[in-house]
């Protein structure tokens, strides 16, 4: 029978139901009843806009299908040769990688190199499962010659491309174990006709089977080829093309078109997926649309969903060496323990309290859970996929939740005799199996379920043809992403993948170009593009200017790029204003010297910290940072002093520091390794302490306590407790008293701390602690800055009692007027706000020019 065109004109219902009627009447010439009729279509989505163009002219309508929903529909699948590639990309991993540590060297390839390898796996699954595609299109009794003629073809060869042609000879081998495919039962159905329709470029199998039928067959061609593609899209009205500046304006430019043919009712709206990253973003702003129902075939990585995240969370806490911050990650994934109980457990962590009962029987049962996970050694993945699954439990009714259970075969090893093989057979230890999970995950794609009549679909170009869409949103149309070079196949050339059937790269530029042809047949089209990208000038795709040339052919017009037009809408700034709080309630009975210093920097601190009770979390991770080598020097001086009593030689005292730090180290917990650069930089000033600290006992100073708590009573200057502890305390001659305070900060910013006394809270606080002295002896106190080159350096803090007897004034005057429903505004100046946690509470980066001027630094 002849070859029938589809319609020229618009893409839309009317046109495939035109199509239809031609359909009808072809088979009707060829007297073959419409219900004994086969409708073989090039891809599944084109399925339910046949149907119902068929079902719209009632009747005894033929069986739309494609290949694959056919050869489902006829039977269960054939039996497959376990050890022969499955089409599955999980499994067919698992099995090409052994099949190459098989092969002489190629294990300790492997290890020398794994990223490499690791390429190279991915390169024979391709090949494979391009082979079976195209031996699928041969008929049964012809498969033999045909691998004889892949063997010679890919016979291996000496010099350069020596590893890609053993790579290829291993696929085919692969491969060839196999002479089943399960679209084999199309070969026995012996439909009244076939009518097939050939989509971007001609199916193999459908065209195999055409030619083997021995029944009339109809060649429906959607689209010939791109050049009467293009012709065919000339007469019809020109695209919009819109360039933009950059990544982030032709996204915003492609939403604001989507959701402007939504507006007029263009639904559903084409947005083509050239550029993945550009459309996730897309997407992403679309998502923030009420009402907007927006269905993406694309998908995307099933390992960024929650349902995955949860699994990897699991693996990783069941990690012999594990930290806090993995378990609670495995924590809050699991929907099964209360919230209550996981904010419990980490507010515990956090503050380093013991666990109650309670709270360490559920901590307990979760490491119970996950021993399975933890075990050591190898074993093989059937059992590996069995703990899992037993952690997991059956799978929520989340989809994708479910899509991780069927993409690690959790619960379903033993359907498929492949899968079982491998599994069974397939050995890893604990990390390896942790690497597969997170590598399948990765692999596999998430495609929600489809909304009801969405508004707005995202796929790719290919799968757009000829689906009547309103409109097409088309972004990415430069040079580098449409109509752009190629590549070539890793393992073959194109000589010999024409030889064999395969897809070269000039068929595949012939596909991406008869789409696009097609896709220029949509009502409605909006092409976009941006001028650059990360810095690099980007042109026009190569395929407009082909479409171009068709409509000047054609004699019609060829529109110019135009800069986009976007809604502008005027919003009147409202920022807030510097905000001011009252105190909540009555004022606390104590503070701390640190309360005092939060009031000084900034009262709103002050307020966040002690008014409303606020805190930040704690860090559970086990790096050594700059606070935990403070806590640990403030344990190896206490530690020092303690022991040390009276003045004694330079080599006893820095033995005894040495052996300070090694117990200071063990009864914090410290790790060595990660606390060693630390503890070298204490090793280079241990010397200069010491004898700092000898000249000090020549002065006649002694250390007489650390880490001192201390507390001022209510009294009628200051009503209200005041509480601190002091670093150190030593006597000196004549009865008087130095107060010290380690510090590992910059010893230039402990300077302007004390330039102006009134200003220096922390040592005043320390001064007003030890309360009244008797007459004649003197009150010192100063920093010691202990982290810097010339180390230790004394900052002293000139006549702290004059100072103390100030702050205490000037703090009860402060009280008094907080008592009194005085505002506690944010200060928003100097270095305090670069730092301080409450920031984002008092909204300091979004107040008004006006209440932001004195800003400075911050």
């Amino acid at each position: 029978m002849p070859a029938i065109d589809l319609l020229d004109g618009v893409v839309d219902a009317e046109a495939w139901r035109a199509w239809a009627r031609r359909m009808r009447r072809a088979l009707d010439d060829a007297a073959v009843p419409p219900a004994d009729a086969v409708v073989l279509l090039p891809f599944a989505e084109l399925l339910p806009v046949a149907r119902g163009a068929f079902a719209a002219l009632g009747g005894w309508q033929p069986r739309v299908e494609t290949t694959h929903t056919l050869a489902d529909a006829l039977g269960p699948p054939p039996v497959r040769v376990p050890e022969a590639p499955s089409g599955d990309r999980v499994v067919d991993r698992l099995v090409a990688a052994a099949l190459l540590r098989a092969r002489d060297g190629s294990a300790a390839w492997a290890r020398r190199d794994p990223r490499g390898f690791d390429h190279a796996v991915d390169a024979v699954v391709d090949a494979a499962h391009a082979l079976m595609h195209a031996v699928a299109a041969q008929p049964p009794g012809q498969r033999q010659a045909w691998w004889q003629r892949a063997r010679a073809l890919l016979a291996p060869i000496e010099g350069p491309g020596r590893t890609e042609r053993l790579l290829a000879r291993v696929a085919v081998e692969w491969a060839a174990l196999d002479d089943v495919q399960p679209t084999d039962r199309l070969w026995a159905a012996r439909p009244a006709a076939w009518v097939t329709v050939a989509g971007v470029g001609a199916d193999a199998l459908v065209s195999s089977l055409a030619a083997h039928a021995g029944v009339p067959v109809v060649d429906v061609r959607l689209a010939a080829d791109a050049a009467s593609g293009f012709a065919r899209a000339a007469p019809l009205p020109p695209p919009r093309r819109l360039v933009c500046d950059g990544f982030e304006d032709e996204a915003e430019v492609a939403a604001a078109e989507v959701l402007q043919a939504v507006q007029d009712g263009a639904t559903p709206v084409l947005l083509v997926a050239l550029d993945r990253a550009l459309v996730r973003r897309v997407h992403a702003m679309l998502e923030r649309v009420p009402g907007l129902r927006v269905h993406d075939e694309t998908g995307w990585r099933l390992s960024t969903t929650r349902a995955a995240a949860r699994v990897m969370a699991l693996l990783r806490a069941a990690a012999p060496d594990a930290d806090a911050d993995a378990w609670l990650d495995a924590l809050k994934a699991d929907a099964a323990l209360p919230v209550a109980t996981v904010t419990a457990i980490e507010s515990a962590w956090r503050s380093g309290r013991t666990l109650d009962a309670g709270l360490a029987a559920a901590w307990a049962a979760q490491r119970h859970r996950l021993a399975p996970l933890s075990t050591p050694g190898r074993q093989p993945l059937h059992d590996w996929l069995r703990a899992l699954a037993t952690v997991l439990g059956a799978p929520a009714a989340d989809p994708a939740a479910q899509q991780v259970a069927a993409t690690l075969r959790l619960g379903d090893d033993d359907t498929d005799a492949a899968w079982r093989t491998v599994a069974r057979e397939t050995r890893l230890d604990r990390a390896g199996f942790v690497a597969w999970v997170d590598a399948a995950l990765d692999a596999a794609t998430f495609r929600p379920p489809a909304p009801a009549q969405p508004h707005v679909v995202i796929t790719p170009l290919a799968r757009a043809l000829w689906r009547p869409f309103g409109a097409a949103v088309c972004p990415g149309c430069d040079g580098s992403r449409l109509g752009a070079a190629v590549a070539p196949d890793a393992l073959w050339s194109d000589a010999v993948a024409a030889e064999l059937g395969l897809e070269t790269a000039a068929q595949r530029r012939e596909r991406e170009a008869v789409a696009f042809a097609q896709l220029l047949r949509a009502p409605r089209v909006v092409l976009l593009r941006r001028r650059s990208d990360a810095g690099e000038p980007l042109g026009p795709s190569p395929l407009v200017e082909r479409a171009w040339r068709a409509r000047r052919h054609a004699g019609t017009a060829a529109p110019p790029e135009q800069p986009p037009r976007l809604t502008h809408r005027t919003v009147r700034p409202q920022p807030p204003a510097r905000p001011a709080p009252r105190w909540p309630g009555p004022l606390p009975s104590r503070l701390s010297a640190t309360a005092v210093q939060a009031l000084r920097d900034c009262p709103y601190r002050f307020h966040a910290r002690v008014g409303l009770g606020l805190r930040e979390a704690d860090e559970l991770d086990a790096e050594v940072d700059k606070r935990d080598y403070g806590t640990w020097l403030h344990a190896v001086l206490l530690r020092f002093h303690q022991q040390r009593g009276a003045p004694r030689d330079t080599a006893t005292d820095l033995a005894a520091l040495a052996s300070a730090a090694d117990a200071a180290g063990d009864e914090l917990g410290l790790d060595a390794a990660r606390l060693l650069p630390y503890r070298a930089a204490f090793d280079a000033i241990a010397s200069r302490y010491v004898q700092w600290l000898h000249r000090r006992d020549a002065e006649g100073w002694r250390w007489q306590a650390g880490e001192v708590e201390r507390e001022r009573a209510a009294d009628e200057r200051l009503p209200l407790r005041l509480g601190g502890r002091i670093d150190r305390i030593d006597d000196g001659p004549g009865g008087a008293v130095a107060l010290i305070d380690y510090k590992t900060g910059s010893p230039a910013a402990l300077r302007t701390a004390v330039r102006e006394p009134l200003e220096d809270t922390q040592l005043a606080t320390y001064a007003a602690l030890l309360g009244e002295r008797p007459p004649g002896r003197a009150v010192h106190a100063m920093y010691l800055a202990l982290d810097d080159r010339e180390a230790p350096v004394e900052i002293v803090h000139p006549d702290v009692a004059a100072t103390a007897q100030g702050f205490i004034d000037g703090l009860a005057a402060d009280l008094r007027e907080i008592a009194a429903g005085a505002g506690l505004p944010a200060l928003g100046e100097g270095a305090v706000c670069t730092h301080c946690e409450a920031r984002g509470l008092c909204r300091r980066d979004h107040w008004s020019a006006d209440d932001g001027a004195a800003a400075g630094a911050a």
